[in-house]
Formats: structure tokens, sequence, C-alpha cells
């Protein structure tokens, strides 16, 4: 296939893409059915439960691709980020610090437009204001640094974590363009090479949040972005059609297998290659979807940074109306929501933008001397929180118990609870390593998937939801589980209540017994 380029409505066709499948995404995995997605983790159920749904709940279907698969629209814009940059510099190029700080005031525009909106939106519909917590997340936010902290990535608003990803990549633009422009393909290899190993470190060997933390930083996605530098240096060339069969090859056993998992996200950028240059292709080609989906792609980041403001509502009238019908008309109006929302705040960010762009600043002696500062600085830094990581997971495994077990008899879930905890305590010091482990006996009819989740919670640090393993199966099923929890280098998690509880999104009925939990730090 001969590649001739994207022009500036492909790209915009392309965003348009892109943000439609992430806005929906964002929406209905959080209804039910959902099959969950292979985003930031694998996870070999979701793969079946996906298809399971799909024969199952035909009428879901739309509810079930976009839970899915909508988050690969991640994958569509870091392709289309990489080319465009690359285009831009290849016409006007310009130094590492004006280039990463016209970028910054870029992003500031944007994530100051939505933190606007979500503090009226507080104050017009909860009457409250951003509380400490928040603010305090928000900061990590306006640094970009809130993806390096484990519990910080998808705070306040999840769809931002991608700001510091974004921001991640712009650091290394200059730098790759200008390898690449050199090297070439030996760049984009050398990089995909880095980069798995790092994704493969951090899963495999020290499974450090089962790696999750990679794939919200810029280690887990240079492949995508750095194969939209390659493109824009590859224009007017042939592509080997042997390059989709393999791309399509690896996402299928990305679905599959635990090893392959991270390879799906080059293998969707590759897939969007290949399928974007066949539409453009055909003759019979609907002159108003491109026209549509080029608008939504112009203001695809505005649309970005508001619309995980408006999901509440919208999902609670999807509660009220639990039909396939009555889920595809709640996520047509949240997106119809989204988009009006986005032209009512599109002058302030313009205002925002045409603000910030009085603050440039262009190559000088200055700029020269602080380039090299910045970029060792940044390096130290990055390198250190991975450090920091490294020796979390060493401290880890020597880590015996600290607290008295804590027993419960028995206890009963009802449909009537949303929660029930059965462990709380407060943190006497500021571990860098908090391990539980323990197991329980519990019966319900529910069926499996329809259970309760178990749920670690440190208030206003860290959530998470424990995986379960089944050791015996019958009238009374035994369970056991182990979670760590590793402390991000700037917080403090002592005299903070610690709980266990019983999450019960599905209002299910059960019954436990004999809980039996370990705490270590």
């Amino acid at each position: 296939m001969e590649f001739k380029g994207f022009s500036k409505r492909d790209t915009s066709i392309l965003k348009g893409i892109g943000i439609l499948s992430i806005v929906f995404h964002n929406y209905f995995h959080w209804l039910l059915p959902s099959p969950g997605e292979n985003e930031f983790s694998f996870a070999a159920e979701r793969v079946t439960r996906f298809f399971d749904l799909l024969v199952n709940e035909p009428g879901e279907f739309v509810n079930i691709l976009f839970s899915f698969l909508g988050h690969y629209g991640v994958q569509v814009f870091l392709l289309v980020s990489g080319f465009g940059l690359t285009m831009s510099m290849l016409r006007r190029e310009k130094a590492w610090l004006p280039f990463v700080w016209e970028r910054l005031l870029k992003l500031y525009a944007l994530l100051l437009t939505g933190l606007v909106l979500s503090y009226l939106g507080l104050v017009l519909m909860q009457n409250r204001v951003f509380n400490a917590w928040e603010w305090k997340e928000i900061g990590y936010k306006m640094l970009f640094m809130h993806t390096l902290l484990p519990n910080s990535g998808l705070s306040v608003n999840g769809p931002w974590w991608f700001f510091a990803l974004i921001f991640q990549l712009y650091l290394l633009f200059p730098l790759l363009f200008r390898g690449m422009r050199r090297w070439g393909w030996k760049v984009f290899v050398a990089v995909c090479v880095v980069s798995y190993a790092m994704i493969f470190l951090f899963r495999e060997v020290f499974n450090l949040y089962h790696g999750s933390i990679l794939m919200q930083n810029a280690p887990g996605h240079l492949p995508e972005f750095c194969l939209g530098i390659l493109l824009a240096f590859s224009k007017d060339k042939k592509i080997h059609w042997g390059w989709l069969v393999l791309a399509v090859a690896v996402f299928c056993l990305g679905n599959v297998y635990s090893w392959a998992y991270p390879f799906t996200f080059l293998a969707v950028a590759v897939m969007t290659v290949f399928a974007y240059q066949g539409l453009k292709s055909l003759p019979f080609k609907k002159r108003w979807i491109g026209e549509a989906l080029s608008y939504f792609g112009g203001i695809s980041m505005l649309l970005f940074a508001v619309h995980g403001l408006f999901r509440v509502p919208f999902l609670n009238l999807a509660a009220a109306w639990p039909t396939p019908w009555g889920h595809l008309a709640t996520g047509l109006l949240f997106f119809v929501t989204v988009w009006l929302f986005a032209l009512a705040v599109k002058p302030l960010h313009t205002w925002l933008s045409n603000l910030f762009s009085r603050c440039a600043i262009r190559e000088s002696k200055v700029t020269k001397i602080l380039q090299p500062i910045l970029q060792v600085f940044l390096l130290l830094f990055f390198a250190g929180v991975m450090v920091h990581y490294l020796v979390q997971d060493r401290s880890s495994r020597s880590i015996t118990p600290t607290v008295a077990p804590l027993l419960m008899d028995q206890g009963v879930v009802t449909p009537a609870d949303n929660y029930v905890t059965f462990v709380s305590f407060d943190l006497p010091a500021n571990p860098s390593v908090v391990r539980f482990k323990g197991s329980f006996d519990f019966k319900s009819d529910a069926a499996e998937d329809q259970l309760p989740s178990l749920v670690a919670d440190i208030r206003k640090t860290y959530w998470n939801s424990i995986k379960l393993t089944k050791r015996v199966d019958g009238d009374w099923s035994h369970y056991e589980f182990s979670c760590d929890f590793y402390r991000s280098f700037i917080q403090d998690v002592k005299d903070k209540r610690v709980s266990l509880y019983f999450l019960n999104r599905h209002q299910t009925e059960m019954a436990f017994r004999d809980v039996h939990v370990e705490v270590s730090y």
C-alpha cells in the first residue's frame, strides 16, 4: 500500500474518530452490562465477558463495544499527534525549550477551561466547592505529575490522566524527531525495545500495580507516538500489507495472553493507518460523515477536557431506564450535552490561549543555557521516581505482619447495602508499603459476576478492587486474597483510616463468616 501521508483534513477526521471513541467509552463503561477494558492492566476474564455479553445481550452491543474497545481512541490521538508535530517541525524547526513551553501553555489553557467548568458545576449542582483533597489532586495535575502517583492518575476527573501522558511525550518529541530524522526506523525500533522492556520489567518482574503505572505514562505508549513520527518521514513510500496481517494477529493474541497485551496498542495504531488509507480509496464515501468527523476532530480537545464532568447525572438517568434503547438514548444525550458545553466554554479557552500566547519564549542565549539544565533535571527526576518504586518493591518482599490479625465471626450484605465494612483501623505510621492478606467464607445465590467486590481503601489516598482466589467451592465458598499498597513519594498516610469492605454494585444478597485479615507494613 502506498502511504500518501495525512492531510490536515485527514488528521481532523482521525481525531474525530478518536474523540467519539473516547467520550462514548468513558460513559458506557460505567453502565451495566459492561465487560470492562484492558486499558491499564490485563485480565483474560474481561475478554471472555466481552464475547459472552455480545452473545447473551445482543441489544447492548453499542454499550459493550464502546466499553471494551473505545479506549483505543487514545492510540488514534497519539498516532496523529506524532505525525502532526513532525510535519509542523519540518516546516519550522524549534529548539527544545521553546517547543515544550509552547505546548505546556496550550495544555494549561485546556486544563484551566475544564477546571473552571468543573468548579462551576460543583457550586451549581452540589452546592459545594473543591475540598482539600481535590485541591491537592488538582495541584498534581497542574504539575502534570499525577500519573506518576499510583493513586492520583484517575482522581477528580478520570480522563485527565491523558494530560500527563501527552506532556511527557512533548518533552521527548524534539529528541525523537532529531533522532528519527537522522537514523529513521532504527530509532523507532530502539524506542520500542526500551518501552516494552520497561513495561515487562514493571509488570512481570516487580509487578508494581500489575504494571498499570507504566501504561499511564510515556514508556507505555511511546511506540504509537513514534509510529506517527516515522510515518511523517515515510510519505510517498509503500507499506507492505504483511504489517496489517501481523498487527491483527498481535491484537488477537494480546486479548488472549497477558504477555502479548502491551503490543495491542501499537497493533491498533498500525491497523488505523491501513483502515483509514483503505477508506480514503473507496469511491462511495459519504461526504457528510467525513465533514461531521472533521468538525468534531476540530473541537476534540475541548470535548476531551469537559466530557468527564457530566457522566453522573446521565448514569442516574440510565439506571432509571435500564433497557438497551434507554442506554443508547442516555449515551446520545450525554454526548450532545458535552458538545454544547464544549461550545459554551470555547470563548474562555480561546481567551486563555490568546493570553498565554503572549508568554511565548524565543530561542536565545538564556534558553540555550537553561535547556540542558532542565533536561538533566527532568532525567534525574524521572529516574528518581523509578528508583523509588523499585526500592518499594524490594522492601515489600521482606515485610512481616505488624498488626494483630483482624477477625470477624460472621456478617451479611443485603440488597439495600451499598457497602459493608468488615475491617477498619487507623495507620499509626507512614509506611512505604501496606499489605493486606486474608481469607473468608461466604455464600450467595447470585451469579459469580454479580457478587459484591472486595475493596481496600485508605481514605482520600487509595482505592483498589482486590482480586479474590477461590480455594473451596460449595454451599460456603472459601476465598483468599492479597493486595499491596505502595505509597507515593509525596503522600502521607499516617493516622488515615484503612478499610476493607464489600462494594455491592449489583444489589445482591450474601452472608460471610470466618473473616481473617493480616495487615503488614
